[in-house]
């Protein structure tokens, strides 16, 4: 199937992107809410002054009180302009971080026909929780959210993106996790626990989004305080150590990736509203 996100469809994305995450900042900075460009928009940043020219999403990382607090903000202050997703509003939502969604747009992904909620285009907003202190507990517990996360997923979703093997297993797979009740409620009422755990009984200086399929380590300081960077015509936080937060999930993340390392997401439909 041909990426329908090319040429001016991805830069008039991009355009769309960049006033939601405007608007989000916006929101941030009235509320003393603390975020982070992140992944592909913190190399961007850092290296293009703006968007990787094939990126088409806008990544965001927030530590989990300001994350809780933005959550607040925006139940408190309804608007018709945006929808925030988050598992706990939706069992269907099978991802573990949130999801900042213009109203009265499309993104349809593979498993959007799946789920009876509609996705909008969007900005993600990846979370920062505290790990144990202790490097076995933390390396066991990077491991264990890591597998519930995808028993999550695997428990809402079917597949067929693979080959008729893997598929067949996942299926299985996700009727086995149903037929137990290990389902999409179960997860969402026990994942929220799980992962903060450790947040009120360890130091705090260990910090990761437990999502990840790196499953890397960061440091609060890694983060805080943060710094400023040129992000097309506006300054954005980053975090104040680019390598510490860039090196473990992309190496030199200052070289181009080859050109077949250059994609976006394969998307059904995209559909801009009045945007």
């Amino acid at each position: 199937m041909d990426n329908i996100l090319q040429g001016d469809v991805l830069s008039h994305l991009q355009d769309v992107e960049l006033m939601i995450l405007k608007d989000f900042v916006q929101i941030c900075e009235e509320n003393d809410i603390e975020y982070y460009l992140i992944f592909g928009t913190q190399i961007g940043a850092i290296r293009h002054q703006g968007f990787i020219p094939w990126d088409d999403d806008i990544d965001i990382m927030i530590f989990r009180e300001d994350y809780e607090k933005f959550l607040k903000v925006m139940e408190n202050n309804p608007n018709d302009k945006y929808t925030i997703f988050d598992p706990r509003y939706d069992s269907e939502y099978c991802f573990e971080f949130g999801r900042m969604s213009l109203n009265g747009t499309y993104w349809a992904e593979y498993w959007d026909k799946q789920v009876s909620f509609k996705l909008g285009i969007h900005i993600d907003l990846f979370i920062l929780d505290v790990l144990p202190d202790n490097k076995i507990k933390r390396w066991l517990f990077i491991q264990y959210c890591y597998i519930v996360t995808r028993l999550h997923a695997l428990s809402v979703l079917k597949f067929d993106n693979y080959s008729k093997a893997v598929n067949l297993v996942l299926n299985v797979a996700h009727n086995f996790l149903n037929l137990v009740k290990l389902d999409s409620k179960y997860f969402q009422k026990r994942i929220p626990k799980l992962f903060r755990k450790y947040e009120k009984t360890n130091s705090g200086q260990y910090v990761t989004d437990l999502t990840l399929i790196e499953r890397v380590v960061f440091k609060r300081e890694d983060y805080k305080p943060p710094k400023k960077a040129k992000f097309e015509d506006y300054e954005f936080n980053i975090p104040n150590n680019d390598d510490n937060t860039l090196i473990p999930i992309y190496g030199d993340y200052m070289q181009l990736p080859p050109e077949e390392e250059q994609f976006c997401h394969i998307l059904n439909e995209i559909d801009f509203g009045e945007y």
